[in-house]
């Protein structure tokens, strides 16, 4: 599982705990015998790759943060660079999956999910 911000996967983590699922979390650097769902945030999914991914929280808000691109009357060329620096993020995260993948949001999701 992995989700934008570490708050939503802190929901996740507390979740998964309260039904007796196995997690860890990538950062900790579980390594390939650890059992159970590995949570990471979308950046620190960049070069890994698993059977199942699900991504969570990709909601208009979220993806892409509008604290990460540069208003169109400030610089439109660096708004769209910023904008498809947004959009590979979510690329990245959603081709980790090998078989299965799940992209999840609540309320309207991002201008990126078809």
């Amino acid at each position: 599982m992995c989700a934008r911000f570490n708050v939503l996967l802190d929901k996740a983590y507390d979740k998964l705990t309260a039904a007796r699922i196995p997690v860890v979390r990538v950062r900790d650097n579980p390594g390939p015998g650890a059992d159970g769902v590995r949570l990471a945030t979308m950046h620190a999914m960049k070069g890994l790759e698993f059977r199942c991914v699900t991504v969570l929280g990709v909601t208009a808000s979220a993806v892409p943060f509008a604290r990460e691109v540069t208003p169109a009357s400030v610089d439109a060329l660096q708004r769209d660079s910023d904008l498809l620096r947004e959009r590979c993020l979510l690329f990245v995260a959603c081709t980790r999956a090998r078989e299965a993948l799940a992209v999840t949001w609540s309320g309207s999701a991002s201008s990126f999910v078809p």
